[in-house]
């Protein structure tokens, strides 16, 4: 599938599927020194934070709710504790469960979005998983929409499982391409996001990748609200303008969801919680 970067460089990039496990790349992709300029925009949210639009709007009003879903989600899991999040942007959720007691570190490569983390919410963030001391141990590692963008998912595990704690909790969310709204899109889906996605999941890939790492798989749940954020911005990148887009894809967006709840299908982005298994 050929699929067009909408967010920055208007440049088109391919999708490829392994012959043997069916696993979605983008190949060719940007080499770790290019990469950067493609996060460089303001359309880029998680990293500018900005409220300039309707869809940044949109955006600010529905993380809101989603930190209060997380924190309930977390502290389900562990009461209390040390928590690392990975891809930790501008820091709104590491700074909202620093203040409910939680002993936090972040990681972010974006060097705007990390000095935003830590002069906002005052928070120990760190430009690579690699700069995090090896002998620190966190009973829950989260990574919100980022093992997509990680180059090396393998590799990223196996750090995740040496740093988590005695059946410490793995927490993951990325968006999956086999729920409706991915097919109904096609290669205009906005979870595509290349070239900063460099992975196209679905639950059969989480599951494989968290097994053979280590990790038992609790449980698997479904991001409601994302379907109908996603379809608004793949309506835009169909054309529309930003009032039908909000209405046609919230439609959109529920529909997909609707196949999720009566279905097999996922909805557009998916939540994968894991333990670390004993050694």
């Amino acid at each position: 599938m050929s699929v067009t970067d909408h967010t920055v460089s208007k440049e088109v990039f391919q999708l490829v599927d392994c012959g043997s496990c069916g696993s979605r790349i983008t190949n060719p992709r940007p080499d770790q020194h290019s990469i950067g300029a493609y996060y460089n925009s303001p359309e880029y949210i998680s990293h500018s934070n900005t409220t300039r639009s309707l869809q940044d709007r949109l955006y600010q009003l529905a993380r809101k709710y989603a930190l209060r879903n997380k924190h309930a989600l977390i502290q389900h899991l562990r009461s209390n504790g040390r928590l690392l999040d990975i891809g930790c942007g501008t820091g709104e959720f590491l700074g909202y469960m620093k203040g409910r007691g939680y002993l936090t570190q972040g990681v972010e490569v974006d060097l705007g979005a990390r000095e935003q983390a830590i002069a906002n919410h005052s928070l120990d963030v760190v430009p690579s998983l690699d700069a995090v001391p090896a002998q620190e141990q966190f009973q829950v590692v989260t990574m919100w929409h980022v093992l997509e963008h990680v180059a090396e998912p393998k590799r990223t595990l196996k750090r995740i499982y040496s740093q988590l704690s005695d059946r410490g909790f793995l927490v993951i969310a990325v968006p999956d391409r086999e729920s409706w709204d991915a097919e109904h899109y096609g290669a205009k889906w906005a979870a595509y996001d290349v070239p900063r996605h460099l992975n196209h999941f679905r639950r059969t890939d989480l599951r494989k990748l968290l097994h053979e790492h280590g990790f038992t798989l609790l449980r698997t749940a479904p991001m409601w609200m994302d379907s109908p954020y996603i379809a608004m911005l793949s309506q835009r990148y169909r054309g529309y303008g930003a009032v039908t887009s909000l209405a046609i894809g919230t439609m959109v967006g529920l529909w997909s969801n609707l196949h999720a709840l009566l279905g097999r299908r996922p909805t557009s982005s998916s939540l994968y919680v894991a333990q670390k298994q004993e050694p």
